[in-house]
């Protein structure tokens, strides 16, 4: 009659009935039972899927197999069936032991199951809403029978009750939800629950993170940690930007549910757009506690952020603000340095010049003695070669003759800018001296570009191909540090004169001035 009851009962879906229970027993998974002799003897429980109930002329259904297990399990008379009770699964407690070489266990206690899912499903219906704990141990339990037993239906439900579990503890109280939800989406990826769930719950924590994070080291963990979990979110995704718009107000309200339900394609540009916020805010903040590292951080936002070029623009403004507050300091490799950057990364081509002139000017002004003849000299070319200023560099070799009339650097200097001397004076060759009545016949003109097209900053190998062959003459002549070469091509009424600078560093000279003279103005070859 009891026994009847029981199957009555499990088949209305009560709850499974024990007919006696005993904490003491160890709980032991079906395949290790063999593998572990010191548990021969101890009362050890298990549950697994049953292979066969066997029915023996006498004794009834007394012994049963599982199908995890070759051990056999022999049931008490008080425990045995008359009928085979035609359960799928069941929970076992007895004495492990070894016969020979059959193991067996004398059972103590048995519970009837009905199959997995049906067990599952009423195990899961009975726990309150909010409970996460219990909901977890039945999703891995599942899960786990699932893998065993090759159960797709019991996976998918397994999973789907994890993902409930992983909601519900999302929403329960701790010091540091941000930490958890990242460690719940770390849980959800690793036990293979789909997508978007996983990333909604990462993009919670993350954004949460990023509003909070104050300190350039925050923010490389929180960027470190996010590059983690999202291994692509660093290249750049076309989206339409007005697909994108619909999704910005229900994001900014509530990241983990608009991810949710966002489309895949938006899915992905919303990972890119957290990593490069990230990175924007960690670019900045570290440029803002250190102003001095602006420019080597807006190398890295030009590398990183190819799809947002004004936070570059912005560092380098910064970091060129904070290099050129003192120009006073600077040297003249430093100045070129930045001078370039606004020219090719801000695309200011007037505010390099303008530094270039800003630090030319100190020199001239603040940085040299006043009996420095070389230094006006070599300051003199840089006028010429950085800014194209000629009028300043022929001040300053004015001045370089005044305080060393005797330097034939500076003779030379006027010379292939085409001045003469006059009495001590050099001027150009369209001024004329009445005292002595010397009239310069000579006129300073610029050289037409061969084929229209300018000699300024080309290579000897070029100026030799646009102008058919080399040089009739070629004069050197060297001060601080740099070379000027110049080339000179006779003609029938002019000669034509072409000035090349080599400087420290440089690959080859290049073209920093070029003019002609009529032969009246050189008499001094043929």
């Amino acid at each position: 009659m009891t026994r009847r009851l029981v199957l009555v009962a499990l088949l209305l879906g009560l709850a499974p009935f024990t007919t006696r229970a005993r904490a003491a027993a160890t709980t032991v998974d079906p395949a290790e039972l063999t593998k572990r002799p010191e548990l021969i003897g101890r009362e050890v429980s298990v549950d697994d899927r049953v292979a066969l109930f066997l029915f023996h002329q006498g004794r009834d259904f007394d012994e049963i197999t599982l199908k995890r297990t070759p051990v056999l399990f022999r049931l008490p008379p008080r425990l045995r069936y008359r009928q085979s009770p035609g359960v799928p699964a069941v929970r076992l407690t007895g004495i492990l032991k070894r016969e020979g070489d059959q193991w067996v266990c004398d059972v103590t206690t048995i519970e009837l199951f009905p199959k997995d899912l049906v067990r599952l499903n009423r195990g899961v219906s009975i726990l309150p809403p909010g409970e996460f704990e219990k909901r977890a141990a039945w999703a891995a339990w599942a899960d786990r029978r699932a893998r065993e037993f090759q159960d797709d239906a019991l996976l998918q439900r397994a999973r789907e009750i994890e993902l409930e579990a992983i909601r519900f503890e999302a929403e329960s109280r701790t010091t540091d939800p941000a930490k958890l939800w990242l460690k719940l989406a770390e849980r959800a990826r690793a036990h293979g629950l789909p997508e978007p769930e996983p990333s909604a719950l990462a993009h919670r924590s993350f954004r949460a993170r990023l509003e909070s994070a104050k300190e350039p080291e925050a923010l490389a963990r929180l960027l470190a940690d996010l590059t983690a979990f999202f291994a692509d979110s660093a290249a750049p995704v076309t989206t339409e930007a007005t697909e994108l718009a619909t999704w910005e107000g229900p994001y900014a309200k509530d990241p983990a549910d608009a991810y949710r339900t966002a489309p895949v394609t938006v899915r992905k540009a919303l990972d890119h757009r957290l990593w490069a916020d990230a990175t924007q805010r960690l670019l900045e903040r570290t440029a803002e506690l250190a102003p001095q590292e602006s420019l080597t951080l807006a190398e890295r936002a030009t590398r990183q952020l190819p799809d947002r070029p004004k936070v570059a623009e912005r560092l380098y403004e910064q970091g060129l603000k904070t290099k050129t507050g003192q120009l006073a300091t600077l040297r003249l490799s430093e100045v070129k340095s930045l001078a370039k950057l606004y020219s090719e990364q801000l695309h200011q081509a007037d505010r390099a010049r303008d530094l270039l002139r800003g630090w030319l000017d100190e020199q001239r002004n603040h940085q040299m003695s006043p009996t420095d003849a070389e230094g006006r000299l070599g300051l003199a070319t840089l006028y010429e070669n950085l800014i194209e200023d000629q009028a300043t560099a022929i001040e300053l070799l004015q001045s370089a003759w005044k305080i060393d009339p005797q330097s034939k650097e500076v003779a030379d200097a006027f010379r292939r800018r085409g001045f003469r001397k006059v009495n001590d004076e050099w001027v150009e060759s369209t001024k004329s001296n009445s005292s002595t009545g010397v009239t310069a016949t000579a006129k300073l003109e610029t050289v037409p570009a061969p084929q229209n097209r300018k000699l300024t900053n080309l290579t000897p190998t070029q100026v030799r191909s646009l102008l058919g062959g080399k040089p009739n003459r070629v004069i050197f002549s060297g001060t601080q540090s740099q070379l000027m070469e110049q080339w000179i091509y006779f003609g029938t009424k002019q000669d034509q004169y072409i000035n090349f600078l080599r400087t420290p560093g440089s690959d080859a000279p290049r073209v920093v001035a070029y003019y002609s003279l009529p032969r009246a103005a050189n008499s001094s070859h043929p």
